[in-house]
């Protein structure tokens, strides 16, 4: 239990200790689904005369990167740390995309436990293991506002499930910039780019995953490597880049999961969901005005993208150093 600096509850997550507490599985959802239909905000307790009103922030760390376009993320609280779940919760909060921490408000002290997810929760697929955490709210007229870190866990069916990143590197003529357009980026660059080294880092809480490739010189391996058996979470991908090409290449992301097609940034991660294929396609302008053949694939010397390696320079997918 974290004792807050301020009555209300910060929205920005303190990420770090995590919450004691034990975890339900496919029962608790069960038990759960004749309650989905509760409105997501429940009165608060009545609290009496003299009494100090407390508040109870629940801050989530999620396995992945957290709730995507039109899902939503129920936490519930309960008045004991043994309640019954098929009763309505005391009060419940609801996270949208983007949001990881919610504050109940107008709490008595005494024992409680919060489930997650809770009643109402609509998630894609139910990728988040049940969790029932038990805490509780202490009687000290000095402290209004208490804190509490739930780390989300993924269900069994997805804990070991893996995914899998491909990316394809191409070659632009000198001057090409079709801004936020893939469209218009794979029209000007149809030349693919071999014997470019490539790099998928881990973050967060698989820091420790590290893989490494170079792009293919010939056949259906030209300028494309793929990163396979990849748990889901944040990754970095990287490159050195060859030497007659500019430093901002442009990268667009597709996803296998709902076919989202985005634009990113040479410094944003990349998030992989379980099971996901995310396919990222890589656009290198060079400098000089050099030929670049449609037709051709685009090798380190014949077809002037230079400074990059030939493959069995590098052993591809092996941990990085």
């Amino acid at each position: 239990m974290r004792v807050l600096d301020r009555t209300r509850i910060s929205m920005h997550p303190r990420r770090g200790s995590r919450a004691g507490g034990w975890s339900l599985y496919t029962a608790i959802i069960a038990v759960l689904l004749l309650a989905f239909s509760l409105p997501p905000h429940v009165a608060a307790q009545e609290v009496s005369d003299g009494e100090k009103a407390r508040s109870l922030g629940v801050n989530l760390i999620f396995p992945d990167d957290g709730l995507i376009a039109d899902e939503q993320l129920c936490v519930a609280l309960f008045p004991s740390t043994d309640p019954n779940l098929s009763e309505p919760p005391l009060l419940s909060r609801c996270l949208d995309p983007g949001k990881e921490s919610v504050s109940f408000e107008g709490l008595r002290t005494g024992e409680y436990s919060v489930l997650v997810p809770g009643p109402g929760s609509s998630l894609e697929v139910p990728r988040y293991q049940g969790q029932l955490v038990a805490t509780s709210v202490p009687e000290d007229e000095r402290i209004e506002a208490f804190g509490i870190d739930v780390t989300v866990g993924l269900a069994a069916e997805y804990a070991g499930t893996t995914g899998r990143v491909q990316v394809s590197v191409f070659g632009c003529p000198a001057g090409t910039n079709a801004g936020t357009d893939k469209a218009d980026w794979a029209t000007e660059c149809q030349a693919l780019a071999g014997g470019v080294p490539l790099s998928l880092s881990g973050t967060g809480s698989i820091n420790d995953a590290a893989f490494r490739a170079v792009t293919g010189l010939s056949g259906d391996e030209s300028g494309r490597v793929e990163f396979t058996n990849l748990p889901p979470g944040a990754y970095e991908l990287g490159s050195e880049l060859p030497e007659n090409v500019g430093s901002d290449p442009a990268l667009f992301v597709e996803s296998s999961i709902d076919g989202s097609l985005g634009s990113l940034e040479p410094s944003d991660t990349l998030a992989l969901r379980p099971a996901e294929t995310v396919a990222v396609d890589v656009y290198l302008v060079v400098d000089q005005d050099d030929v670049l053949d449609a037709s051709d694939v685009v090798g380190v010397t014949d077809l002037e993208i230079t400074g990059g390696v030939a493959p069995d320079t590098a052993e591809a997918l092996t941990p990085l150093d």
